[in-house]
Protein backbone atom coordinates (compact mmCIF):
# COMPACT_ATOMS: atom_id res chain seq x y z
CA UNK A 1 0.00 0.00 0.00
CA UNK A 2 2.85 2.02 0.77
CA UNK A 3 4.54 1.62 -2.39
CA UNK A 4 1.12 2.05 -4.68
CA UNK A 5 1.12 5.59 -2.80
CA UNK A 6 4.54 6.62 -3.00
CA UNK A 7 4.44 5.31 -7.16
CA UNK A 8 1.04 7.89 -7.38
CA UNK A 9 3.23 10.95 -5.83
CA UNK A 10 6.13 10.52 -7.96
CA UNK A 11 3.89 10.41 -11.25
CA UNK A 12 1.86 13.14 -10.11
CA UNK A 13 5.43 15.38 -9.44
CA UNK A 14 6.39 14.13 -13.25
CA UNK A 15 3.29 15.64 -14.38
CA UNK A 16 3.47 18.92 -13.39
CA UNK A 17 5.73 21.36 -15.91
CA UNK A 18 7.34 24.13 -14.03
CA UNK A 19 6.88 27.66 -15.14
CA UNK A 20 9.71 29.05 -17.22
CA UNK A 21 11.41 32.02 -15.35
CA UNK A 22 10.17 35.34 -16.54
CA UNK A 23 12.87 37.60 -18.21
CA UNK A 24 13.06 40.89 -16.81
CA UNK A 25 11.83 43.15 -19.68
CA UNK A 26 14.73 44.68 -22.12
CA UNK A 27 15.61 48.57 -21.88
CA UNK A 28 13.54 50.28 -24.02
CA UNK A 29 14.93 51.37 -27.38
CA UNK A 30 13.92 54.71 -29.10
CA UNK A 31 15.09 53.94 -32.76
CA UNK A 32 12.83 52.87 -34.89
CA UNK A 33 13.18 49.87 -37.21
CA UNK A 34 13.43 50.51 -40.60
CA UNK A 35 11.91 47.82 -43.16
CA UNK A 36 14.39 46.30 -45.36
CA UNK A 37 12.67 47.44 -48.46
CA UNK A 38 13.05 51.56 -47.35
CA UNK A 39 16.54 51.26 -47.40
CA UNK A 40 17.29 52.35 -50.91
CA UNK A 41 17.08 55.64 -51.53
CA UNK A 42 13.06 56.16 -52.51
CA UNK A 43 13.30 57.87 -56.37
CA UNK A 44 13.21 61.77 -55.87
CA UNK A 45 12.98 64.59 -58.61
CA UNK A 46 14.41 67.67 -58.78
CA UNK A 47 13.64 71.04 -60.59
CA UNK A 48 15.92 73.80 -61.29
CA UNK A 49 13.91 76.82 -61.25
CA UNK A 50 16.66 78.46 -63.56
CA UNK A 51 16.57 75.87 -66.27
CA UNK A 52 14.40 73.83 -68.33
CA UNK A 53 16.12 70.26 -67.54
CA UNK A 54 14.21 68.40 -64.73
CA UNK A 55 16.49 65.64 -63.29
CA UNK A 56 15.60 62.40 -61.90
CA UNK A 57 17.73 61.22 -58.99
CA UNK A 58 17.67 57.03 -58.73
CA UNK A 59 19.88 54.66 -56.93
CA UNK A 60 23.29 53.71 -57.72
CA UNK A 61 21.87 50.57 -59.32
CA UNK A 62 19.60 52.59 -61.95
CA UNK A 63 20.28 54.82 -64.59
CA UNK A 64 19.89 58.59 -63.73
CA UNK A 65 17.28 59.88 -66.10
CA UNK A 66 17.48 63.74 -67.75
CA UNK A 67 14.47 65.05 -69.76
CA UNK A 68 14.15 67.82 -71.24
CA UNK A 69 11.65 70.04 -72.09
CA UNK A 70 10.42 70.73 -75.69
CA UNK A 71 11.18 73.65 -77.49
CA UNK A 72 9.04 75.71 -79.13
CA UNK A 73 8.79 74.84 -82.65
CA UNK A 74 9.98 76.55 -85.76
CA UNK A 75 7.91 78.75 -87.39
CA UNK A 76 6.46 76.58 -90.59
CA UNK A 77 6.99 78.64 -94.01
CA UNK A 78 4.00 76.38 -95.50
CA UNK A 79 1.81 78.27 -93.46
CA UNK A 80 3.09 82.08 -95.79
CA UNK A 81 1.82 82.56 -99.16
CA UNK A 82 3.71 81.39 -101.84
CA UNK A 83 3.50 84.22 -104.60
CA UNK A 84 5.29 85.93 -107.64
CA UNK A 85 6.60 89.76 -106.07
CA UNK A 86 5.40 92.64 -107.39
CA UNK A 87 7.97 94.97 -108.49
CA UNK A 88 8.27 98.34 -108.53
CA UNK A 89 7.15 101.39 -107.03
CA UNK A 90 9.11 101.20 -104.09
CA UNK A 91 10.20 104.28 -101.84
CA UNK A 92 11.67 103.91 -98.86
CA UNK A 93 9.81 107.32 -97.87
CA UNK A 94 6.44 105.05 -98.51
CA UNK A 95 7.80 103.68 -94.56
CA UNK A 96 7.74 106.32 -92.53
CA UNK A 97 10.58 104.82 -89.88
CA UNK A 98 12.12 105.75 -86.78
CA UNK A 99 9.05 107.24 -85.47
CA UNK A 100 9.02 108.06 -81.85
CA UNK A 101 5.51 106.23 -81.47
CA UNK A 102 5.17 106.26 -77.55
CA UNK A 103 6.34 109.56 -77.58
CA UNK A 104 9.12 109.53 -74.94
CA UNK A 105 11.81 111.31 -76.46
CA UNK A 106 13.40 107.99 -77.99
CA UNK A 107 13.00 106.95 -81.68
CA UNK A 108 12.48 103.48 -82.48
CA UNK A 109 15.95 102.88 -83.65
CA UNK A 110 17.20 104.34 -80.05
CA UNK A 111 14.36 102.31 -78.35
CA UNK A 112 15.92 98.84 -79.94
CA UNK A 113 19.55 99.81 -78.78
CA UNK A 114 18.29 100.62 -75.63
CA UNK A 115 16.16 96.86 -75.39
CA UNK A 116 19.12 95.06 -76.89
CA UNK A 117 22.13 96.55 -74.89
CA UNK A 118 24.07 93.85 -72.54
CA UNK A 119 24.56 96.44 -70.16
CA UNK A 120 22.74 99.32 -68.58
CA UNK A 121 22.35 102.21 -70.93
CA UNK A 122 22.42 106.17 -69.53
CA UNK A 123 19.71 108.01 -71.90
CA UNK A 124 20.69 111.40 -71.84
CA UNK A 125 19.00 114.94 -73.32
CA UNK A 126 17.71 114.32 -76.75
CA UNK A 127 17.70 110.34 -75.87
CA UNK A 128 21.68 110.75 -76.53
CA UNK A 129 23.32 106.94 -75.45
CA UNK A 130 26.20 106.65 -72.83
CA UNK A 131 27.40 103.33 -71.52
CA UNK A 132 26.07 100.40 -72.83
CA UNK A 133 27.27 97.21 -74.79
CA UNK A 134 25.89 95.26 -78.01
CA UNK A 135 26.29 92.17 -80.02
CA UNK A 136 26.18 91.72 -83.68
CA UNK A 137 24.53 88.40 -84.31
CA UNK A 138 24.77 88.41 -87.52
CA UNK A 139 28.77 88.21 -87.61
CA UNK A 140 29.69 88.21 -83.89
CA UNK A 141 31.08 91.58 -83.16
CA UNK A 142 30.64 93.10 -80.05
CA UNK A 143 30.95 96.56 -79.33
CA UNK A 144 30.70 100.05 -76.35
CA UNK A 145 30.06 102.07 -79.30
CA UNK A 146 26.19 102.48 -80.78
CA UNK A 147 27.01 104.50 -83.93
CA UNK A 148 28.52 101.36 -85.00
CA UNK A 149 25.60 99.45 -85.07
CA UNK A 150 22.36 99.86 -87.38
CA UNK A 151 18.85 98.37 -86.62
CA UNK A 152 18.09 96.16 -89.13
CA UNK A 153 14.41 95.16 -90.66
CA UNK A 154 14.54 91.27 -90.53
CA UNK A 155 12.44 91.59 -93.61
CA UNK A 156 13.53 94.46 -95.62
CA UNK A 157 11.30 97.47 -96.18
CA UNK A 158 11.82 96.84 -100.12
CA UNK A 159 11.34 92.88 -99.83
CA UNK A 160 8.14 94.13 -97.34
CA UNK A 161 6.67 96.06 -100.53
CA UNK A 162 7.42 93.61 -102.99
CA UNK A 163 5.49 90.91 -100.79
CA UNK A 164 2.46 92.63 -100.41
CA UNK A 165 3.08 96.30 -98.23
CA UNK A 166 2.52 97.96 -101.68
CA UNK A 167 -1.65 96.90 -100.74
CA UNK A 168 -1.17 98.98 -97.57
CA UNK A 169 -2.13 102.59 -96.37
CA UNK A 170 0.50 104.89 -94.94
CA UNK A 171 -0.68 103.57 -91.34
CA UNK A 172 0.10 100.61 -92.03
CA UNK A 173 3.04 100.63 -93.08
CA UNK A 174 4.78 102.88 -90.51
CA UNK A 175 3.72 100.67 -88.16
CA UNK A 176 5.77 97.50 -89.70
CA UNK A 177 8.91 99.85 -90.14
CA UNK A 178 8.39 100.58 -86.18
CA UNK A 179 7.47 97.43 -85.37
CA UNK A 180 8.83 96.39 -81.84
CA UNK A 181 5.97 93.87 -81.29
CA UNK A 182 7.89 90.98 -81.63
CA UNK A 183 11.94 90.30 -81.21
CA UNK A 184 12.42 89.53 -84.72
CA UNK A 185 11.35 91.85 -86.21
CA UNK A 186 13.86 94.88 -85.60
CA UNK A 187 17.59 93.67 -84.53
CA UNK A 188 20.75 95.74 -83.79
CA UNK A 189 23.72 94.39 -85.98
CA UNK A 190 27.12 95.81 -87.11
CA UNK A 191 26.41 98.77 -89.64
CA UNK A 192 28.34 96.77 -92.27
CA UNK A 193 26.92 93.61 -91.99
CA UNK A 194 22.94 95.61 -92.61
CA UNK A 195 24.55 97.22 -95.52
CA UNK A 196 25.93 93.83 -97.00
CA UNK A 197 22.61 92.54 -96.20
CA UNK A 198 20.32 95.62 -98.08
CA UNK A 199 16.91 94.25 -99.46
CA UNK A 200 18.05 90.70 -100.31
CA UNK A 201 15.73 87.94 -98.87
CA UNK A 202 17.51 84.27 -97.48
CA UNK A 203 17.86 82.57 -101.45
CA UNK A 204 20.27 85.39 -102.33
CA UNK A 205 21.72 86.63 -98.34
CA UNK A 206 22.43 84.79 -95.23
CA UNK A 207 24.28 86.26 -92.47
CA UNK A 208 28.52 85.82 -92.10
CA UNK A 209 28.10 83.70 -88.86
CA UNK A 210 26.28 80.43 -89.90
CA UNK A 211 25.39 79.20 -86.27
CA UNK A 212 23.03 82.26 -86.61
CA UNK A 213 21.54 80.67 -89.91
CA UNK A 214 18.76 78.93 -88.07
CA UNK A 215 17.55 81.42 -86.04
CA UNK A 216 17.71 84.01 -89.07
CA UNK A 217 15.30 81.74 -90.93
CA UNK A 218 12.73 81.56 -88.05
CA UNK A 219 12.93 85.54 -87.60
CA UNK A 220 12.48 86.30 -91.23
CA UNK A 221 9.38 83.82 -90.88
CA UNK A 222 7.66 84.71 -88.44
CA UNK A 223 7.66 88.49 -89.50
CA UNK A 224 6.09 87.32 -92.74
CA UNK A 225 3.52 85.09 -91.25
CA UNK A 226 2.87 87.94 -88.40
CA UNK A 227 1.97 90.51 -91.50
CA UNK A 228 0.67 88.12 -94.05
CA UNK A 229 3.70 88.68 -96.60
CA UNK A 230 3.95 86.41 -99.43
CA UNK A 231 7.31 84.39 -99.91
CA UNK A 232 8.61 83.75 -103.61
CA UNK A 233 9.13 80.32 -104.63
CA UNK A 234 13.25 80.69 -104.09
CA UNK A 235 12.99 82.26 -100.72
CA UNK A 236 10.74 79.44 -99.61
CA UNK A 237 12.93 76.64 -101.19
CA UNK A 238 15.95 78.48 -99.55
CA UNK A 239 14.52 78.47 -96.36
CA UNK A 240 13.24 75.11 -96.13
CA UNK A 241 17.09 73.92 -97.36
CA UNK A 242 18.47 75.73 -94.30
CA UNK A 243 15.68 74.31 -91.33
CA UNK A 244 16.23 71.13 -92.54
CA UNK A 245 19.98 71.46 -91.73
CA UNK A 246 18.83 72.75 -88.09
Amino acid sequence: MRFTVLSLMLLVSACVVPEPEQSSPAAKDDTATVPASTTNPPLTTSVSSSTSTTAATVPESATTVVVSEPTAPSPSVEAVLIAPEQEGGYDRKLFKHWSDLDKDGCDTRREVLIEESRTPVTVGSGCSLTGGSWYSAFDGVETNDPSKFDVDHMVPLKEAWDSGAWEWDPERRQAFANDMSIPESLIAVLASSNRSKGARDPAEWLPPRQEFHCQYVDAWTEVKKLWNLSMDQAEHDAITEVRANC
